[in-house]
């Protein structure tokens, strides 16, 4: 064999051929990138979807135990603060998140705060010790604190999809974009235990279509998880603000259907986000920056008008509240929530970080929709009112 044959059998790729197979390569893998990423998208929306049906599951079996609906908060419906407790009626309510405890497996942690805190007379950010304090350890004392219940973080409450992470907001540099969304109030009480950070929640409870002024306060309404417990407080138990039985309404009075009614919605909120807290751990279908207790929206023959009269049929809901900085916009605004009981106002409403502009529904048959911005207002209203006798619904 000449030498010549040898260096032919021995001569490797050119540098044109190289550089062939290279973007051959990056073509392929970007063709890729995209599927596999639209895989991980797919498989994080049906964990959020198994999310969100669990905690309806959740309800329904509080509901047959119960007879009643959780309400959003348990207590202090018209004066409770985010984040507060003292021995009065300003103290946060807790959440319907933390009545369902029992019913999603964490029927521990609910039992270890109801020794803790007598049977719930001291409220989810109470912090004394000895049988007066909302600690997950039982017989928590100051030597051995365990963790604050508003600080465990429940993973059922996260959407895989959240780029927030599990603790709230707490200061005007946190997020993206920061400014926005945190709550200065939960900092407060934060460096009341050793600012340990307070855990989140992706799922809110759908307490009606809108805000609605009865006199010097504005509450949200229509919703099958309502705002206020069926229960008043009674003034002669503001120093103990409880009673054990305060729920929320009947299933009977769900009167749509439970299957056309939804029970909770997801959202992006990392400021006023806490899990445990009543006050802050709702949603409402209409954009509250809208009317101003005389021009709410109206159910009008089954159809949601912007005015109190038909022949205005609204165009707005709450997806299409686009929250942002400059200038400020923001989903609830502190002014809308009556006397400073929320000092930032919550930034986001129903919305998720989903591709998409996607949003997790579920309903009282415990059936999830994906349900974007480009909804039908009327249609989206109707599905979140418990009693509109709508003639409309959602298409799925």
């Amino acid at each position: 064999m000449s030498l010549s044959t040898l260096n032919a059998k021995r001569r490797g790729f050119t540098l044109v051929e190289l550089l062939v197979v290279i973007a051959i390569i990056a073509t392929l893998i970007g063709l890729l990138l995209p599927a596999v990423q639209s895989a991980r998208e797919a498989a994080r929306r049906t964990g959020c979807s198994f999310n969100i049906r669990g905690l309806t599951q959740a309800i329904m079996v509080y509901e047959s135990t119960k007879r009643r609906l959780p309400a959003v908060t348990d207590r202090n419906e018209s004066t409770s603060l985010a984040g507060a407790w003292s021995a009065a009626n300003t103290a946060s309510g807790y959440s319907w998140i933390f009545h369902i405890l029992p019913y999603m497996e964490e029927g521990a942690m609910y039992n270890n705060i109801s020794a803790n805190t007598s049977k719930f007379q001291s409220g989810p950010f109470s912090v004394a010790f000895s049988g007066s304090g909302a600690w997950t350890a039982q017989n928590a004392t100051s030597g051995n604190s365990g963790a604050h219940a508003s600080t465990v973080v429940i993973s059922q409450l996260l959407c895989p999809s959240s780029g927030g992470g599990s603790t709230v907001q707490t200061t005007s540099a946190e997020g993206n974009p920061s400014g926005l969304s945190f709550a200065t109030e939960y900092g407060t009480f934060q460096g009341t235990i050793s600012n340990a950070k307070l855990a989140v929640t992706n799922y809110k409870a759908m307490a009606g279509t809108h805000m609605v002024t009865s006199g010097s306060t504005t509450l949200p309404t229509g919703g099958a998880i309502q705002f206020s417990p069926d229960q008043p407080v009674s003034s002669s138990l503001t120093a103990t603000p409880w009673l054990a039985s305060r729920a929320g309404l009947t299933a009977g009075s769900v009167s749509d259907g439970m299957s056309k009614t939804v029970m909770v919605a997801e959202t992006k909120e990392r400021g006023y986000s806490s899990w445990i807290d009543g006050t802050t751990c709702w949603v409402i279908a209409y954009d509250p920056n809208e009317g101003n207790g005389t021009t709410n929206p109206s159910n009008v023959n089954g159809v949601w008008n912007s005015t109190n009269a038909a022949g205005s049929t609204i165009t707005k809901c709450a997806l299409t509240v686009q929250p942002s900085v400059t200038p400020l916009v923001k989903f609830l605004p502190a002014a809308k929530f009556p006397t400073n009981r929320m000092a930032q106002g919550m930034a986001y409403g129903v919305s998720s970080d989903h591709q998409g502009n996607i949003t997790m529904h579920a309903f009282g048959d415990t059936h999830v929709s994906q349900i974007t911005a480009d909804v039908d207002p009327n249609v989206y209203m109707s599905i979140c009112s418990r009693a509109g006798s709508e003639s409309t619904g959602l298409t799925e």
